[in-house]
């Protein structure tokens, strides 16, 4: 993929948010209005800004300071948002769509990591650090919202609060773990074997179920073959392969457990 031939974000205007993201802070210009009293997160229940673990310590002040220097970027179908290897300036919550995280080889190949989806945050560890750089391309797949927020405002705060810096520590200890574990599944000497660690690593830690465990796949089948390191064939193979064994049902994206236990079976 080229760099040069891609819309990007940053290329377009942005739009200067006159609110919080979480829609409760209703003043117009608020970026540039002087105000007799500072602005506080009221913390509404459907914001996802607050809610994220990685902003949980921060005061309500701080959360309306972030909001009011935040921006509303609107990307259409194949827009990048970001591109490996800039300067990670500003940090990212998608409000709605879903974005493919990837990199692109020496031979010009893309190399899909990951995706975002709603209420999913981006590049936090990455504007957190003043020399951080973005670590992979950011394309949306499908039109796509997302708000940005100021990386040097957040390292101030950062760094004027050891309660502040002590949660950054916890949770970029937490980011390498699961870096860990996406690797580890690439390890895995098989491509069924990766599929399977896969689809389990999907299931969320509080469910025990042995059967009846529905899943989403974050990206289409070719997406997910290429971070899986396989063939989108050899992708469709193995999942027909787990529902013919009676493990699995596949209704387009969404997979159902049928029996979690044999699929363990397979990683040991």
């Amino acid at each position: 993929m080229s760099r040069h031939n891609t819309p990007t974000a940053n290329n377009r205007q942005t739009e200067e948010a006159a609110v919080t993201s979480c829609d409760a802070i209703k003043l117009a210009d608020v970026t540039h209005a002087r105000l007799a009293e500072p602005l506080l997160c009221p913390r509404l229940e459907h914001c996802a800004i607050h809610r994220h673990p990685f902003f949980q310590d921060l005061s309500d002040q701080d959360l309306a300071s972030l909001c009011q220097r935040s921006r509303l970027h609107t990307l259409e179908a194949g827009e990048m948002l970001c591109r490996e290897g800039d300067r990670a300036e500003r940090f990212f919550i998608v409000l709605s769509g879903s974005a493919k995280l990837f990199r692109v080889t020496d031979q010009g190949s893309e190399r899909v990591l990951g995706s975002a989806g709603a209420d999913d945050v981006l590049a936090e560890v990455a504007a957190c650090s003043p020399d951080g750089c973005y670590p992979w391309y950011a394309q949306s797949l499908e039109p796509t919202r997302v708000r940005s927020f100021s990386g040097g405002l957040l390292r101030e705060m950062v760094a004027g609060r050891s309660d502040y810096m002590m949660n950054v520590m916890r949770y970029v200890a937490a980011a390498m773990s699961q870096t860990v574990e996406d690797r580890t599944i690439l390890t895995a000497q098989n491509a069924r074997e990766r599929l399977v660690q896969y689809l389990l690593s999907l299931v969320p830690g509080t469910d025990r179920r042995n059967t009846g465990v529905k899943v989403e796949l974050p990206l289409p089948k070719g997406l997910l073959a290429s971070q899986l390191a396989m063939q989108p064939e050899t992708l469709s193979r193995v999942l027909k392969e787990l529902r013919n064994r009676g493990l699995i049902q596949v209704a387009q994206r969404q997979v159902t457990l049928l029996d979690r236990a044999g699929l363990q079976e397979f990683v040991g």
